[in-house]
């Protein structure tokens, strides 16, 4: 008996009370959103009926719209937030600001500005109003306005270096590249510019093909953070954009000390600017021991060294590169400017790649044109 009111004690416990109230998927929602977890966020808003009696019309409106900006897309979002605005009595501006995000996604710059505008002063104290604002600008095609958005912003906000990054990064688009390096400079020469400004700006005057510029904004930031890695990095891609493949070996040279993965690419642009011998001095520093015996059999060929290339011969096949036609080719190719013919043919032999078996027939017709006396002269 007493085991029986026990059970059914538990029963009734276990039951929910039907006054106990809903959950409250709008607050999960909130947190979630928070949190950035979008997916989450929508499927607890959609659990959401917002013509029940209670529901907070307005916040509800506003996550669902900011969960639509990042998961089913802005035309929703932007309905979302003007269904907020129809019953806001406060807090509009912040929605204006929502609903400009989202009208600049649908590619409709005029309403962002509109809603742009609707913030007044509340908008105007926040730095990226001026980023929106500049951006629905540039969008309309209106770059006088764009300048004058950032300009204003860079003005009213001067501890915010977004603002003049984007006046840079704006010169760049119009293909004003002297007025960016400079503009660029000056966001340099700020305490509170790093490495990572200088890297975005060199690679969008990269991309816009102003390499020279691009390295004078490298190198002048190296004069702060010589031994940043990302910077040298930079550096040498823009030196060999700019064909200086010597000058990136000495950026991914000096990299190199800060990262040793670095040396095969050093070793590389030395090769390429013809500097062999900085191209084996890096090619030693390298760690992985496949990827140096390959890359120094490549060096030693393209050097004419051929005894030395024919010396890694039983290195390449204890670390089994022999197997790669192309490395069985290289020792032929160097066998064979050895005058060791019967060499050369027996790293032929094996090659069954279409394109590096018609090249090893190329090399056996010369072989054949040999004098065996006098070599191949």
């Amino acid at each position: 008996m007493r085991l029986l009111i026990l059970l059914l004690a538990l029963g009734a416990s276990a039951r929910p009370k039907k006054d106990a109230p809903e959950q409250d998927h709008i607050g999960v929602a909130a947190l979630l959103v928070r949190d950035g977890e979008w997916d989450r966020a929508a499927a607890e808003l959609a659990e959401v009926d917002p013509n029940a009696k209670g529901v907070d019309v307005v916040r509800y409106w506003t996550l669902t719209g900011l969960t639509q900006l990042r998961t089913s897309g802005p035309a929703e979002a932007a309905n979302s937030f003007e269904n907020a605005l129809a019953v806001a009595t406060e807090g509009r501006e912040l929605l204006e600001l929502h609903l400009a995000r989202a009208r600049l996604s649908t590619q409709e710059p005029d309403l962002a500005i509109a809603a742009l505008d609707r913030t007044g002063e509340v908008g105007a104290s926040l730095p990226g109003t001026w980023l929106l604002r500049a951006e629905a600008w540039e969008d309309l095609g209106r770059y006088d306005e764009a300048w004058t958005a950032l300009a204003d912003g860079a003005a009213r906000f001067p501890d915010q270096p977004e603002l003049q990054r984007q006046q840079v990064f704006l010169l760049v688009r119009l293909g004003l590249f002297r007025e960016a390096r400079e503009h660029g400079e000056a966001l340099l020469a700020r305490a509170d510019a790093g490495a990572d400004d200088a890297i975005a700006i060199s690679e969008a005057l990269r991309h816009s093909g102003e390499t020279d510029e691009a390295l004078t904004i490298l190198e002048s930031a190296m004069l702060k953070e010589s031994q940043d890695r990302e910077l040298l990095v930079q550096a040498a891609r823009v030196a060999l954009d700019a064909e200086m493949p010597r000058t990136a070996g000495r950026f991914l040279e000096r990299a190199a000390f800060l990262d040793g993965r670095l040396a095969l690419e050093a070793a590389d642009a030395y090769r390429r600017a013809g500097d062999m011998d900085g191209a084996l001095r890096m090619n030693g520093r390298v760690a992985d021991p496949i990827a140096k015996a390959r890359q120094r059999l490549g060096l030693l060929l393209e050097a004419e060294s051929w005894e030395r290339a024919l010396a890694l011969e039983e290195r390449l096949v204890r670390l089994s590169l022999t197997e790669d036609d192309g490395v069985a080719y290289g020792l032929a190719y160097a066998a064979f400017r050895m005058g060791d013919q019967d060499r050369a043919e027996s790293w032929l032999s094996g090659i069954s790649d279409a394109e590096v078996f018609r090249r090893a027939n190329e090399l056996r017709e010369v072989m054949e044109q040999c004098d065996p006396l006098l070599g191949c002269g």
